[in-house]
């Protein structure tokens, strides 16, 4: 009796965890392309001297190829237009995911959301006059 007793509460454990994994691996990926989306962005405005309209499309075009626009995403900057040689910005990339695995009946009790957040910062690599 003591090892059926045993087994069922390693399945009952084994059981919640394995239902847990798929939202982490979302979770995982999500993080992975927001940090992605951010470098990608700052190298971008490192090059063209600034955050500039160029760099803002280029940004929504690396959304859209990752397939986040319209998961409640947003983007800041600390500066728009053009930065002096060697001026310094930061990009900022904030989000959420709500974790349904343990979502009761949907019902809405046991989702839980944690934040995702990218955060780089670059200099400028232009000369303006």
């Amino acid at each position: 009796m003591r090892g059926a007793v045993g087994i069922a509460f390693f399945l009952l454990i084994s059981f919640s965890i394995m239902v847990f994994i798929p939202d982490i691996i979302v979770y995982g990926t999500w993080t992975y392309k927001a940090n992605s989306i951010v470098e990608k962005v700052t190298k971008e405005a490192e090059i063209q001297g600034g955050v500039t309209p160029s760099v803002e499309a280029h940004y929504n075009q690396i959304i859209k190829d990752y397939g986040m626009e319209d998961k409640g995403f947003t983007v800041k900057y600390s500066q728009k237009g053009q930065i002096q040689h060697q001026g310094r910005f930061t990009v900022e990339f904030e989000g959420a995911y709500t974790f349904r695995s343990f979502n009761l009946l949907g019902t809405g009790i046991g989702n839980f959301t944690l934040p995702i957040k990218a955060n780089d910062s670059g200099r400028s690599e232009v000369w303006y006059r």
